[in-house]
């Protein structure tokens, strides 16, 4: 079988088009199959993996599907997955976009509101009163952290889902 090659790259927030530049330090990766078994590849398996260049690297993988992330322990920058379909001997680019906490409070909230775990509407499972009282700590944090510097269109969704709420 002929490997082939994810090339890694994580990108800035808030210049989406632009490498991340903020930090110095490295990122590492964590690559799972589709079934979020992690890959182990010719001896390496890729949970904690380091970039080679701080913020890119290029791994050989062989083909298939697979669920990238990446995190960087300063300033405790997380980005979103991507999943990615490998060919054979090719090479595919992965662009990793890190997000915010006020996105990831976002989510929390919506999640809570609608979400289900694999068979159950978290409401069914938690008490109405716990998830209001999680959802209003939530929003309170919210209030001391900055707007959100990036370019406003990319969270208008899911802000439009929560006024609707509201």
């Amino acid at each position: 079988m002929a490997d082939s090659t994810l090339s890694i790259l994580v990108r800035d927030r808030n210049r989406p088009c632009a490498p991340y530049f903020t930090t110095k330090h490295p990122f590492y990766v964590d690559i799972f199959h589709c079934d979020f078994t992690p890959l182990t590849w010719k001896g390496t398996t890729y949970v904690r993996y380091k970039l080679k260049v701080n913020i890119h690297d290029q791994v050989k993988v062989p083909p298939g599907c697979y669920i990238v992330r990446a995190y960087a322990h300063c300033n405790n920058v997380v980005t979103e997955m991507a999943m990615v379909q490998v060919g054979c001997d090719a090479t595919v680019c992965v662009s990793l976009l890190p997000t915010t906490v006020r996105y990831c409070l976002d989510r929390a909230i919506i999640g809570l509101k609608h979400g289900t775990t694999s068979k159950t509407k978290i409401s069914e499972k938690i008490p109405e009163d716990k998830i209001n009282e999680a959802i209003r700590a939530l929003e309170s944090v919210k209030e001391y952290l900055p707007e959100e510097e990036v370019i406003p269109e990319l969270y208008k969704e899911v802000e439009e889902i929560l006024k609707k709420e509201r």
